[in-house]
C-alpha cells in the first residue's frame, strides 16, 4: 500500500463531512428528549393550534409505512391532524394499514384512483387541511417525538412566524446518520440547495396562497415551495429550529435515490424560475448534484475602484482603477484588496461585482488559499472569543454539505477581499478605526444593523502569496460594541464548532 494511497485516505476521513458523520451516532444517544419536561412545556403554551401534517402515500414498505405514521401518534404535542393521500397504490397491504387507521379522529385518508405523482397528491391532501399551519411527511420517513412540540413553542412565542424549520439526519440501515445541521434562514445557499428541507412548517395561508404544490417540480417540489414562499418573507417572519427534528429514510427506492438527474433538473428549473433573468443557473463542475447560480454583471457595467492592491481580471480595464485609499475612488464598487493576491480565474472581479451590486447585498467576499494551496477562508464564523474566525481544509474538500463550494450567506467575510457598492459603503460610515484589524467585520455588521446581508462566493478565488496577517488588534472594541451579533450568529448552527479550524460537533447536542 503506497505512502499516496494511505495520504489520501486520510484526506478523506479529514473531510468536514467525514469528521461529522463518524462523530453523529455516539452524539445522537444524547440527543433524547425529556417527555415530562416536554409535557410541562405544552401545558403552559397560550397560543398555538393545530398543525396539519400532508402525507402522500404510494405503495411503500408496510412497516416504513407504519413508523412514519406512529412517529405522529408518538408527538408531545397533541393538536395534530394527518391527511394522508393514497396515490393509487397496488399494493393491498398498503390499503390495509390505511384501513385500520379509521378508528384515529385525527387521521383523514383520501384515496386517489388514478396515480399522479407526489405534488399531485400531496395537494389532494392539502385540500382537507384545517390547521393555520401546515408540514410535509414522506410516507417512510420519521418525525422525531419532539418535533411538533418545538414548532408549537416557536409559533406560541412568535405568533407572526410563516415558517419554521429544523436540521434533519437520515436513517441508514436502520441508523441514524449523515445529519444536517442548518444555518439560519439562508437565501444565498437555497438557491443551490433545499437547506429549508424537512421539517419544514409554513403558515398553511401562505400555501395555499402559492397555489399548493406545482405538479412539474416532482422531486423537487419542496424545493420550488420554498424558493416561491420564503424568498418573499421578511426573515423575521422565518425561524430555524438548532435541533434534529425529522429522520429522512434513504433506501435504492426512495424517490431522491431513484430519479436524481430528474430531482436535479427540477431543482434547477425552480430556481431558474424563480431568478428570472437576474442570473444564469448551470451545472456545477464541482458539485454537480446542485446547481451553480451566476448573477449578471449590472448594464452598463459599472466602474470599479481597486483598493490596496491589484490584480488582473477579464473585466473591462476601462472600468477598472486602482487607489491606495478610498476616499479617493470614484468607482461604483469598491474592491479592497489584500497585496499579494493571485486571482485563479479571471472572471473573479466579475463575479464580486455581481454580487455586490445585487440591492439586497451589503458585501461580498472570496474564497482564499493559502499560499501552499489549503482553503483559509470560506466566511466566517462569529463568537465573542474569538470575534471572527474561519473554517480550513484542504482546497479539494467540498466542506460539509458543500458549504466550501456554494454561494452562501454569511455574518461576515474577510477584508482581504471585499467588494461594497460605494454608496453602501458611505452610508454605513466605512471602516470604523477603533475596531481595528476586525473593520472588516465591524462593516458588515453594520451592514446587517441596515437590513443588508453579507456573501460569500467560492466562484471568486485568490491565493495568498505569503501568510496573511492574524487579526489581533481591536477585538475588546468588538466584543463590547458587537456583543450581542458576536453571541449569536444567524448563520452559525449551535450544534457545531471548529476545532483547529476544522468543523466538529459540539460536545453535547443543543438545549
Amino acid at each position: 500500500m503506497s505512502l499516496a494511497f494511505l495520504l489520501r485516505a486520510w484526506r478523506r476521513r479529514q473531510r468536514a463531512e467525514a469528521v461529522i458523520d463518524q462523530a453523529y451516532p455516539a452524539w445522537a444517544r444524547r440527543d433524547k428528549p425529556d417527555p415530562a419536561a416536554w409535557e410541562a412545556r405544552i401545558r403552559s403554551l397560550k397560543a398555538a393550534g393545530v398543525i396539519s401534517i400532508v402525507m402522500p402515500v404510494c405503495d411503500p414498505a408496510p412497516a416504513w409505512l407504519e413508523a412514519a405514521i406512529a412517529s405522529v401518534r408518538a408527538q408531545f404535542y397533541p393538536k395534530w391532524e394527518l391527511l394522508i393521500a393514497d396515490d393509487a397504490s397496488q399494493l393491498p397491504v398498503v390499503a390495509a394499514v390505511l384501513d385500520g387507521l379509521a378508528s384515529d379522529e385525527r387521521i383523514e385518508v383520501v384515496r386517489l384512483t388514478e396515480r399522479g405523482g407526489i405534488a399531485r397528491a400531496t395537494n389532494a391532501a392539502l385540500l382537507r387541511a384545517t390547521g393555520d399551519y401546515v408540514t410535509f411527511l414522506d410516507h417512510d420517513d420519521v418525525l422525531a417525538p419532539q418535533a411538533l412540540a418545538e414548532v408549537a413553542c416557536e409559533i406560541a412565542e412568535t405568533p407572526s412566524l410563516d415558517l419554521v424549520f429544523s436540521d434533519e439526519d437520515q436513517i441508514v440501515k436502520r441508523r441514524l446518520a449523515a445529519p444536517y445541521f442548518k444555518p439560519g434562514w439562508n437565501p444565498d445557499l437555497l438557491l443551490s440547495q433545499n437547506v429549508v428541507g424537512h421539517l419544514a412548517v409554513y403558515r398553511r395561508a401562505l400555501v395555499k396562497g402559492a397555489g399548493n404544490l406545482r405538479l412539474e417540480y416532482d422531486g423537487s417540489q419542496d424545493h420550488d415551495l420554498a424558493l416561491r414562499i420564503a424568498m418573499d418573507l421578511d426573515p423575521r417572519r422565518i425561524r430555524h429550529v438548532p435541533r434534529i427534528l425529522y429522520h429522512w429514510r434513504q433506501s435504492a427506492g426512495s424517490v431522491s435515490a431513484a430519479a436524481a438527474e430528474a430531482c436535479r433538473a427540477a431543482a434547477k428549473q425552480a430556481v431558474r424560475d424563480h431568478l428570472g433573468r437576474r442570473a444564469r443557473v448551470e451545472s456545477d463542475p464541482n458539485l454537480p448534484q446542485w446547481p451553480r447560480v451566476r448573477f449578471a454583471v449590472p448594464a452598463p457595467a459599472p466602474r470599479v475602484s481597486l483598493v490596496g492592491g491589484a490584480a488582473d481580471s477579464s473585466y473591462d480595464p476601462a472600468l477598472v482603477e486602482h487607489v491606495a485609499d478610498p476616499t479617493w475612488a470614484q468607482g461604483d464598487v469598491l474592491v479592497f484588496l489584500a497585496p499579494g493576491l493571485t486571482p485563479l480565474a479571471p472572471d473573479w472581479l466579475a463575479e464580486l461585482v455581481a454580487q455586490a451590486c445585487r440591492p439586497e447585498i451589503g458585501a461580498a467576499g472570496a474564497r482564499l488559499l493559502s499560499a501552499d494551496g489549503r482553503l483559509v477562508h470560506a466566511g466566517y464564523w462569529l463568537d465573542p472569543q474569538s470575534i471572527a474566525h474561519s473554517p480550513r481544509a484542504a482546497a479539494d474538500d467540498p466542506g460539509y454539505r458543500g458549504h466550501y463550494r456554494l454561494l452562501r450567506s454569511v455574518a461576515a467575510v474577510s477584508g482581504d477581499c471585499l467588494a461594497v457598492r460605494r454608496s453602501v459603503f458611505e452610508a454605513a460610515g466605512g471602516f470604523t478605526a477603533a475596531a481595528g484589524d476586525f473593520r472588516a467585520v465591524d462593516l458588515c455588521l453594520k451592514f446587517s444593523a441596515r437590513g443588508l446581508r453579507c456573501v460569500w462566493t467560492p466562484h471568486a478565488e485568490l491565493q495568498y502569496s505569503a501568510a496573511p496577517a492574524p487579526m489581533r488588534t481591536g477585538a475588546g472594541w468588538m466584543r463590547s460594541r458587537w456583543a450581542a451579533a458576536l453571541a449569536a450568529d444567524p448563520y452559525r448552527n449551535p450544534n457545531l464548532r471548529l476545532v483547529r479550524g476544522r468543523v466538529a460537533l459540539a460536545r453535547a447536542p443543543q438545549a
